[in-house]
């Protein structure tokens, strides 16, 4: 045997059985950096490419910040298989636990909070959700070690979502807050000033999608808005009283869908992100997520498919996540 494949085998087998020990305190994330790194060592064909992949692996070790859970670390960017990067979004059905449940009719899977959550922020930042409903994306930040505030306009959707964050209160290092109050009039830097904090990194808007869903009496709950233009104009006048809160390169993240009326489609996505787009808003991203096992559609499944044949229309499997940047 020539002496450099000696030493790429000698070389290989100090890799060999390699296991990360359970208490290593180590991110999953990192762990699976690690683990495919040594793979590839194990799979060099030469020994310089076996050095190549031991050069990568030593600069990760080396590295201070390799093992805090603090967004994404480039340096480790091929552990981050679980953050989508491409615009379509196929997430199945709504995950279920203790935290997140089914109960509220508008709800949206926490899948989506967790991937813009992970993608924009930072372990201990502020996340921020003017439409906060069942809470979702509150519990979503939390169980990724961020904070979060909630704005809430049903009184008895808010106490409801208050009594299950006092309830599920399982890590008391991170702030997981509701408010009841109108998001079209409200002062969101009080926010800052109440928790001391020099803005929100994300805030994760999930507003009603128009009058389809009718969430209170309000006049104004967006739900209840008389026509196309006032829903939109509500919309924009939130977000626009919401970006002084918000930090500079901060995300918002938009989450709506379209909509029947008349025999036609209102396109509520798109009027909508224009109308952020005026703001100044920088557009990053248009995700389409696809949408099942809705309420509303899965026990009519073949009552939808007829009324779509018959008519002509197509039956919404799609909804949107604009990704806008703050520009400051």
């Amino acid at each position: 045997m020539a002496s450099n494949e000696r030493n790429l085998s000698s070389l290989k087998q100090k890799f060999i059985n390699i296991e990360l020990p359970e208490d290593s305190g180590l991110d999953d994330s990192y762990k699976s950096v690690i683990l495919r790194e040594i793979n590839q060592i194990l799979k060099s064909q030469t020994l310089e490419r076996a050095k190549h992949y031991l050069g990568i692996l030593s600069r990760n070790l080396a590295n201070p910040d390799w093992n805090i859970k603090q967004g994404i670390n480039m340096d480790l960017w091929k552990g981050y298989d679980h953050i989508y990067t491409d615009s379509l979004w196929i997430m199945g059905k709504r995950v279920s636990n203790d935290y997140h449940k089914a109960w509220y009719w508008g709800n949206f899977v926490p899948q989506i909070p967790f991937q813009l959550i992970s993608r924009y922020t930072e372990e201990g930042e502020w996340v921020l959700d003017p439409f906060c409903g069942s809470g979702t994306t509150l519990f979503e930040a939390r169980n990724l070690g961020r904070n979060s505030i909630g704005i809430e306009l049903n009184p008895d959707i808010y106490r409801k979502v208050k009594e299950s964050l006092l309830s599920e209160r399982d890590n008391s290092l991170y702030v997981s807050e509701v408010t009841n109050g109108n998001s079209l009039t409200y002062d969101f830097t009080e926010l800052l000033a109440k928790y001391d904090i020099d803005g929100f990194r994300l805030s994760i808007v999930h507003p009603p999608y128009w009058d389809i869903i009718k969430f209170s009496d309000n006049p104004d709950d967006l739900s209840n808005s008389p026509d196309l233009e006032d829903f939109v104009l509500k919309l924009k006048e939130t977000i626009k009283r919401m970006l002084p809160a918000m930090k500079p390169e901060s995300h918002i993240g938009l989450v709506i869908g379209d909509m029947y009326r008349g025999g036609e489609v209102i396109p509520l996505g798109f009027k909508t992100m224009a109308a952020l787009q005026d703001l100044g808003l920088k557009l990053r991203g248009i995700v389409v997520k696809d949408i099942q096992n809705t309420k509303a559609k899965r026990t009519n499944e073949n009552l939808w498919r007829y009324r779509a044949l018959k008519s002509g229309f197509y039956v919404f499997r799609h909804e949107y996540i604009f990704v806008f940047k703050v520009m400051k």
